[in-house]
């Protein structure tokens, strides 16, 4: 788990899914900040696009590697990025994305191709699930996961494993409906935050569920929004994160 400290703003961006001209203005807008103090933070699900004729999740992640290792560009786990390190399949629009993937790299990489799918696997391992902001957001691919007691729980998550990690599943694949308001205001008291952003869910933009933002960046109901969070400003709850949605021009 990543935490920022009381000091600038994040930018926070959900599911890319393979958009490569989104991942470019993204990376446009947070380079252009005036800010010093200044953050990325894509919420996982940045690879497996719904079409496999304009998938450039290759391209991403390539380009993702190179800016993880800059202190304010934070990379985090998705339940495609966890599907692809469990082998598991995953399915959108009726297109298998476990496959296009493989294809993808079948067709870049030719023989070597099951060598570079365990480096991809190897390195997607290394990412965080979340972020906690000093001025306490919760930020994650999505959830919350039931049953968490505390901020422990989540920092040492991944060494349960990816495979057989309710905890881990919940915190990437849950929609709301799964949880309720009241479990997202009980799990953000036990990890010592007063709201949380996630995506994972499609959106117009955004959603506010009392305290959880619900943010769509690329894969989108329609309009594509992302998050300027103001770390030194004092969070509430919910409401003080939807006056820093931004819209994608």
């Amino acid at each position: 788990m990543i935490k920022l400290p009381r000091e600038g703003v994040a930018l926070i961006v959900t599911d890319l899914h393979g958009n490569v001209q989104d991942f470019r203005k993204i990376i446009e807008i947070w380079e252009n900040l005036s800010i010093n103090n200044n953050h990325l933070i894509l919420t996982g699900d940045f690879i497996h696009a719904m079409s496999s004729k304009n998938d450039h999740s290759l391209e991403i992640l390539k380009a993702v590697r190179v800016y993880c290792q800059f202190d304010n560009f934070h990379l985090l786990l998705g339940n495609h990025e966890w599907a692809t390190i469990t082998h598991r399949t995953v399915y959108k629009g009726g297109e298998n994305q476990s496959v296009n993937f493989k294809v993808l790299l079948k067709n870049e990489f030719g023989g070597s191709w099951k060598n570079k799918f365990e480096e991809y696997v190897n390195f997607l391992k290394t990412l965080p699930v979340a972020v906690k902001t000093d001025n306490g957001v919760f930020i994650s691919h999505s959830g919350p996961p039931k049953g968490v007691n505390s901020i422990r729980e989540i920092m040492n998550l991944t060494e349960r494993g990816y495979s057989d990690n309710p905890l881990l599943f919940e915190l990437l694949w849950n929609r709301y409906g799964d949880y309720t308001k009241n479990d997202v205001d009980n799990f953000l008291e036990k990890v010592g935050c007063k709201a949380m952003i996630v995506g994972h869910t499609p959106v117009d933009g955004y959603k506010l569920i009392q305290n959880q933002l619900i943010v769509s960046s690329s894969f989108s109901k329609g309009k594509k929004a992302y998050v300027e969070l103001d770390l030194e400003k004092e969070i509430k709850g919910g409401r003080d994160l939807k006056r820093m949605v931004k819209y994608f021009k």
